[in-house]
Protein backbone atom coordinates (compact mmCIF):
# COMPACT_ATOMS: atom_id res chain seq x y z
CA UNK A 1 0.00 0.00 0.00
CA UNK A 2 1.17 3.80 -0.99
CA UNK A 3 0.23 6.58 1.18
CA UNK A 4 0.03 10.06 -1.02
CA UNK A 5 0.84 12.82 1.89
CA UNK A 6 0.66 15.84 -0.61
CA UNK A 7 4.81 15.27 0.41
CA UNK A 8 7.30 14.91 -2.75
CA UNK A 9 7.49 11.38 -2.53
CA UNK A 10 5.23 8.30 -1.58
CA UNK A 11 5.32 6.58 1.71
CA UNK A 12 4.91 3.18 1.67
CA UNK A 13 2.94 1.43 4.29
CA UNK A 14 2.68 -2.23 5.78
CA UNK A 15 -0.24 -3.32 7.53
CA UNK A 16 0.36 -6.40 10.16
CA UNK A 17 -2.90 -8.48 11.32
CA UNK A 18 -1.78 -10.30 14.44
CA UNK A 19 -3.59 -12.15 17.58
CA UNK A 20 -1.74 -10.58 19.42
CA UNK A 21 -3.55 -7.27 19.63
CA UNK A 22 -6.71 -5.60 20.27
CA UNK A 23 -5.25 -2.11 19.64
CA UNK A 24 -3.60 -0.84 16.88
CA UNK A 25 -0.38 0.75 16.28
CA UNK A 26 1.34 3.00 14.36
CA UNK A 27 5.31 3.70 13.56
CA UNK A 28 7.04 5.60 11.29
CA UNK A 29 10.78 4.17 10.69
CA UNK A 30 12.52 5.36 7.91
CA UNK A 31 10.39 7.15 6.00
CA UNK A 32 7.39 3.92 5.93
CA UNK A 33 4.71 3.24 8.09
CA UNK A 34 4.01 0.28 9.95
CA UNK A 35 0.68 -0.12 11.40
CA UNK A 36 0.09 -3.39 13.68
CA UNK A 37 -3.32 -4.52 13.72
CA UNK A 38 -5.77 -6.54 15.64
CA UNK A 39 -6.27 -9.49 13.03
CA UNK A 40 -9.71 -9.61 12.25
CA UNK A 41 -10.25 -5.55 11.72
CA UNK A 42 -12.21 -4.32 8.57
CA UNK A 43 -10.26 -3.17 6.00
CA UNK A 44 -12.67 0.32 5.83
CA UNK A 45 -12.04 0.82 9.63
CA UNK A 46 -7.84 0.58 8.95
CA UNK A 47 -8.50 3.08 6.01
CA UNK A 48 -10.49 5.49 8.75
CA UNK A 49 -7.63 5.18 11.13
CA UNK A 50 -5.21 6.03 8.99
CA UNK A 51 -6.82 9.42 7.82
CA UNK A 52 -7.13 10.22 11.36
CA UNK A 53 -3.36 9.89 11.79
CA UNK A 54 -2.30 11.46 8.50
CA UNK A 55 -1.23 14.64 10.39
CA UNK A 56 0.89 12.37 12.94
CA UNK A 57 2.30 10.62 10.10
CA UNK A 58 3.53 13.34 8.47
CA UNK A 59 4.90 15.29 11.52
CA UNK A 60 6.82 12.32 11.98
CA UNK A 61 8.22 12.10 8.61
CA UNK A 62 9.27 16.09 9.23
CA UNK A 63 11.09 15.40 12.10
CA UNK A 64 12.49 12.03 10.62
CA UNK A 65 14.28 14.24 8.25
CA UNK A 66 16.18 16.51 10.39
CA UNK A 67 17.81 12.75 11.62
CA UNK A 68 21.31 12.60 9.97
CA UNK A 69 21.45 9.25 8.01
CA UNK A 70 22.92 6.30 10.24
CA UNK A 71 26.48 5.26 8.71
CA UNK A 72 27.91 2.19 8.81
CA UNK A 73 31.26 2.52 11.04
CA UNK A 74 34.52 2.26 9.37
CA UNK A 75 36.73 1.55 12.75
CA UNK A 76 40.00 4.37 11.61
CA UNK A 77 41.46 7.21 13.95
CA UNK A 78 39.18 10.19 13.87
CA UNK A 79 35.65 8.42 13.46
CA UNK A 80 33.33 9.54 16.03
CA UNK A 81 31.66 6.89 18.87
CA UNK A 82 29.40 8.40 21.32
CA UNK A 83 28.99 7.22 25.35
CA UNK A 84 26.33 8.04 27.33
CA UNK A 85 25.32 10.87 25.02
CA UNK A 86 28.80 12.48 24.82
CA UNK A 87 30.82 11.88 21.83
CA UNK A 88 34.30 10.66 21.53
CA UNK A 89 36.87 10.41 18.93
CA UNK A 90 38.47 7.35 17.90
CA UNK A 91 42.25 7.00 17.98
CA UNK A 92 43.68 3.54 16.98
CA UNK A 93 47.18 2.86 18.25
CA UNK A 94 49.48 -0.24 17.95
CA UNK A 95 50.54 -1.51 21.19
CA UNK A 96 51.35 -5.28 22.82
CA UNK A 97 48.13 -6.38 23.74
CA UNK A 98 44.65 -5.47 23.35
CA UNK A 99 42.89 -2.53 24.60
CA UNK A 100 40.07 0.23 25.08
CA UNK A 101 40.57 3.58 27.57
CA UNK A 102 38.54 6.45 27.58
CA UNK A 103 40.90 9.41 27.69
CA UNK A 104 40.10 13.05 27.59
CA UNK A 105 38.11 13.54 24.64
CA UNK A 106 39.14 10.34 22.73
CA UNK A 107 38.15 6.62 22.62
CA UNK A 108 41.97 5.09 21.93
CA UNK A 109 42.29 1.72 20.75
CA UNK A 110 45.28 -0.40 21.32
CA UNK A 111 45.81 -3.50 18.85
CA UNK A 112 48.79 -5.68 18.03
CA UNK A 113 51.21 -4.35 15.55
CA UNK A 114 51.39 -7.42 13.49
CA UNK A 115 47.37 -6.90 12.90
CA UNK A 116 46.72 -5.33 9.41
CA UNK A 117 44.32 -4.69 7.21
CA UNK A 118 40.63 -5.80 7.33
CA UNK A 119 41.84 -7.60 10.67
CA UNK A 120 42.90 -4.80 12.28
CA UNK A 121 39.40 -3.35 11.46
CA UNK A 122 37.69 -6.07 12.67
CA UNK A 123 39.67 -6.48 15.85
CA UNK A 124 38.86 -2.64 16.65
CA UNK A 125 35.14 -3.35 15.85
CA UNK A 126 35.36 -6.76 18.56
CA UNK A 127 37.30 -4.31 21.12
CA UNK A 128 34.97 -1.92 21.04
CA UNK A 129 31.78 -3.76 20.94
CA UNK A 130 33.38 -5.66 24.42
CA UNK A 131 34.24 -2.56 25.72
CA UNK A 132 30.52 -1.13 25.36
CA UNK A 133 28.88 -4.27 26.69
CA UNK A 134 30.92 -4.79 29.76
CA UNK A 135 30.87 -0.72 30.41
CA UNK A 136 27.12 -1.25 29.55
CA UNK A 137 26.33 -4.04 32.35
CA UNK A 138 28.58 -2.19 35.00
CA UNK A 139 26.31 1.11 34.55
CA UNK A 140 23.30 -0.12 34.22
CA UNK A 141 23.73 -2.79 37.29
CA UNK A 142 24.68 0.53 39.06
CA UNK A 143 21.64 2.79 37.66
CA UNK A 144 19.21 -0.09 38.32
CA UNK A 145 20.31 -0.50 42.30
CA UNK A 146 19.70 3.13 42.60
CA UNK A 147 16.57 3.36 40.97
CA UNK A 148 15.02 0.34 42.87
CA UNK A 149 15.90 1.77 46.09
CA UNK A 150 13.87 4.87 45.34
CA UNK A 151 10.74 3.11 43.97
CA UNK A 152 11.26 0.68 46.67
CA UNK A 153 11.37 -2.60 44.31
CA UNK A 154 14.31 -5.67 44.37
CA UNK A 155 14.89 -6.88 41.64
CA UNK A 156 16.29 -10.18 41.44
CA UNK A 157 18.89 -10.01 38.52
CA UNK A 158 20.61 -7.15 36.17
CA UNK A 159 21.92 -8.17 33.15
CA UNK A 160 22.50 -6.76 29.30
CA UNK A 161 21.47 -8.29 25.99
CA UNK A 162 21.98 -7.54 22.27
CA UNK A 163 18.38 -6.97 21.55
CA UNK A 164 17.15 -6.01 18.26
CA UNK A 165 13.61 -4.08 18.64
CA UNK A 166 13.76 -3.32 22.39
CA UNK A 167 15.54 -1.41 25.19
CA UNK A 168 14.98 -3.56 28.37
CA UNK A 169 12.83 -6.52 29.63
CA UNK A 170 11.75 -7.32 33.31
CA UNK A 171 10.25 -10.77 33.47
CA UNK A 172 8.28 -11.91 36.62
CA UNK A 173 11.39 -12.94 38.19
CA UNK A 174 12.04 -9.48 38.57
CA UNK A 175 15.18 -9.82 36.36
CA UNK A 176 15.62 -7.33 34.37
CA UNK A 177 17.30 -7.10 30.96
CA UNK A 178 18.64 -4.49 28.90
CA UNK A 179 19.91 -3.44 25.66
CA UNK A 180 23.64 -2.63 25.98
CA UNK A 181 23.38 -0.27 23.08
CA UNK A 182 21.23 2.27 25.63
CA UNK A 183 24.94 2.88 26.70
CA UNK A 184 25.33 5.38 24.15
CA UNK A 185 22.05 7.33 24.49
CA UNK A 186 22.29 10.40 26.42
CA UNK A 187 22.11 9.82 30.43
CA UNK A 188 18.70 11.21 31.53
CA UNK A 189 17.60 8.43 28.17
CA UNK A 190 19.33 5.55 30.11
CA UNK A 191 18.04 6.71 33.63
CA UNK A 192 14.35 6.96 31.68
CA UNK A 193 14.47 3.43 30.24
CA UNK A 194 15.79 1.85 33.73
CA UNK A 195 13.05 3.76 35.94
CA UNK A 196 10.45 2.28 32.77
CA UNK A 197 12.01 -1.31 33.65
CA UNK A 198 11.49 -1.19 37.72
CA UNK A 199 8.45 0.23 37.39
CA UNK A 200 7.44 -3.23 35.33
CA UNK A 201 7.92 -5.05 38.67
CA UNK A 202 4.93 -3.10 40.51
CA UNK A 203 3.18 -2.96 37.13
CA UNK A 204 3.38 -5.74 34.69
CA UNK A 205 1.62 -3.46 31.47
CA UNK A 206 1.13 0.05 30.42
CA UNK A 207 -1.81 0.77 31.97
CA UNK A 208 -1.90 4.52 33.39
CA UNK A 209 -0.75 3.21 36.74
CA UNK A 210 2.65 1.95 35.08
CA UNK A 211 3.00 5.80 33.83
CA UNK A 212 2.21 7.29 36.67
CA UNK A 213 4.07 5.25 38.74
CA UNK A 214 7.59 6.21 36.16
CA UNK A 215 5.93 9.52 36.16
CA UNK A 216 7.03 9.89 39.59
CA UNK A 217 10.66 9.63 39.32
CA UNK A 218 10.94 10.67 35.49
CA UNK A 219 8.77 13.85 34.99
CA UNK A 220 9.65 13.97 31.18
CA UNK A 221 8.78 10.36 30.41
CA UNK A 222 6.80 11.65 27.31
CA UNK A 223 9.70 13.28 25.38
CA UNK A 224 12.16 10.70 26.95
CA UNK A 225 10.02 7.98 24.86
CA UNK A 226 9.41 10.23 21.72
CA UNK A 227 13.44 10.58 21.68
CA UNK A 228 13.95 6.58 21.90
CA UNK A 229 10.97 6.11 18.88
CA UNK A 230 12.84 9.40 16.50
CA UNK A 231 16.58 8.72 17.67
CA UNK A 232 16.95 4.96 18.74
CA UNK A 233 18.21 3.66 15.26
CA UNK A 234 21.33 5.99 15.25
CA UNK A 235 22.53 4.29 18.32
CA UNK A 236 24.88 1.96 16.84
CA UNK A 237 28.68 1.54 17.65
Amino acid sequence: MILNLGLSRQIPVEIVRTDRRKTVAFSVIEEQVRIVVPKRLPEKRIQELIQRKTPWIRRKLQIQSTIPPVRPKEYVSGESFTYMGRNYRLKVLEGSSDGVKLENSQLVVRIPKNVQGKKKIDRVEKQLKHWYINHAQEKMTEKTRRYAEILGVRPDAVAVRDYKSRWGSCSVKGEIKYNWKIIIAPNHIIDYVVVHELSHMRHPNHSRDFWRYVGRVIHDYRECREWLKNYGRTLII
